[in-house]
C-alpha cells in the first residue's frame, strides 16, 4: 500500500502509465477512486498519472484539526518525492483546482503547467454561487439524521449535473458517487470546507509564469463560469474551454471532449 509521510499524517497514491507526470487532485470529499476510470486510462496511454488521496480522505490520514491549502499542497509535494518526480503537469478539480493553484504558487520550480477544472481564485472577487446550492451544500456536509448516505449522494448529483442528466441516468451516477469503502468523515468535509474559505489566489495570480489551462463547464452552478474568466484574465500565460451544456460534473458527462482538450494542451508543452 503506498503511503508517504507529509507533516504528521500519511498520503496514499497510486501511479499509472508512462511519460510526463501528470498529478491529479480531486475536489471536496472525494478520493483517487472518484476520477472517471475512462478518463484516466486515457491520460495515461500519454503521461504517467499521478492520483492521491487529498488528507481527510479515503486511505490517506483524517486529522481533526485546521486544515489549509499549503499543507494539502504540501501533501501533493510529498506524494511527487515519494514517486521520484522532480518536475510535473498538475490538474486539480474544484476543491482540487484550488490546490493546483497553490502547488503552482508554492512550488513554481516543481511545477511544468497546470490544469484547473471548475474552481476559483476565492477571496472577494469570487463569483458565488446561488443561496440555495450553498444551503444543499452546507446539507451534505452536515445532513439532517433522517438523511441516508444514498440522500446525501442525490442531492450531489443534481448540484453537479442537471436534472435530465441525473434523471436519464440516476442509478449509475448513484453508484459512481457513492465511496462507501473508504467514507469521508463529515468533520473533515467542514475542515475542507474551511480550507477553501480560507484561500484567495487572486492577487498572486500573475505571478503564474508557466502554461495553464483552465476548464469549466458552461452550466455550472456550483462553481459559476465566470470565475473561469476571472482566472484567465489574471494568468498571463493562460487558456480557456468551456464545455457546452455540462455542470460541474464536465469531466465525467462528458469525458472524451474534456481528455481531448487537456491531452491537446498538455501536448503543446511538452513539445
Amino acid at each position: 500500500m503506498p503511503l508517504v509521510k507529509s507533516d504528521d499524517i500519511e498520503i496514499y497514491y497510486e501511479t499509472q502509465g508512462a511519460g510526463t507526470p501528470l498529478l491529479l487532485i480531486n475536489g471536496w470529499g472525494g478520493n483517487l477512486d472518484s476520477w472517471s476510470n475512462q478518463m484516466f486510462d486515457l491520460l495515461a496511454e500519454k503521461h504517467m498519472v499521478i492520483t492521491m488521496d487529498n488528507r481527510g480522505t479515503g486511505r490517506s490520514g483524517k486529522p481533526d484539526y485546521p486544515y489549509t491549502m499549503d499543507m494539502m499542497a504540501a501533501d501533493c509535494a510529498a506524494v511527487l518525492g515519494a514517486v521520484g518526480v522532480e518536475t510535473s503537469h498538475v490538474m486539480g478539480f474544484s476543491m482540487g483546482g484550488i490546490i493546483t493553484q497553490t502547488f503552482g504558487l508554492n512550488y513554481p520550480e516543481r511545477t511544468l503547467s497546470l490544469v484547473l477544472c471548475g474552481t476559483q481564485a476565492g477571496g472577494l472577487r469570487r463569483i458565488s454561487s446561488d443561496p440555495k446550492v450553498q444551503m444543499d451544500l452546507a446539507l451534505i456536509a452536515n445532513p439532517l439524521p433522517e438523511m441516508t448516505e444514498r440522500d446525501r449522494t442525490i442531492k450531489l448529483l443534481y448540484l453537479l449535473y442537471s436534472s435530465e442528466y441525473v434523471e436519464a441516468n440516476l442509478e449509475a451516477l448513484v453508484l459512481d458517487e457513492t465511496y462507501s469503502d473508504y467514507p469521508t468523515p463529515d468533520y473533515a468535509l467542514i475542515r475542507q470546507s474551511q480550507a477553501i474559505a480560507g484561500f484567495d489566489s487572486y492577487d498572486r495570480l500573475p505571478e503564474m509564469r508557466y502554461p495553464v489551462l483552465v476548464m469549466t463547464g458552461t452550466d455550472d452552478v456550483l462553481v459559476p463560469p465566470e470565475n473561469s474568466d476571472l482566472l484567465v484574465k489574471r494568468i498571463p500565460d493562460a487558456e480557456l474551454v468551456k464545455i457546452p451544456s455540462c455542470g460541474h460534473g464536465f469531466l465525467k458527462q462528458k469525458t472524451g471532449e474534456a481528455v481531448g482538450h487537456i491531452l491537446g494542451f498538455l501536448g503543446r508543452v511538452d513539445g
